[in-house]
């Protein structure tokens, strides 16, 4: 599955940049997460989008799965971090 980022350049999709995005933003959000719970969340994103069935997805969409799935796992002020990152 292919990312198209901001500036519109097209990316391989990779879970381990996502897990790197929401480890530091739980870090900047003074709640850091552990490696369970990290790799749960990212389980959960990875169903989502797999769920949607596009070859290509687009940063922000990627990003409202990211929030929803720490909002749903009850780590709602590292998604708020995650929105500022």
């Amino acid at each position: 599955m292919k990312v198209i980022k901001r500036d519109g350049r097209l990316q391989e999709f990779d879970l381990d940049k996502i897990i790197r995005s929401i480890g530091a933003a739980s870090d900047d959000a003074g709640k850091p997460l552990n490696t369970s719970d990290l790799h749960n969340i990212a389980r959960d994103i990875e169903k989502s989008i797999k769920k949607l069935g596009k070859e290509q997805i687009s940063f922000d969409e990627i990003r409202t799965i990211v929030i929803d799935a720490l909002e749903k796992n009850g780590f709602k002020d590292v998604a708020k971090a995650y929105m500022n990152f």
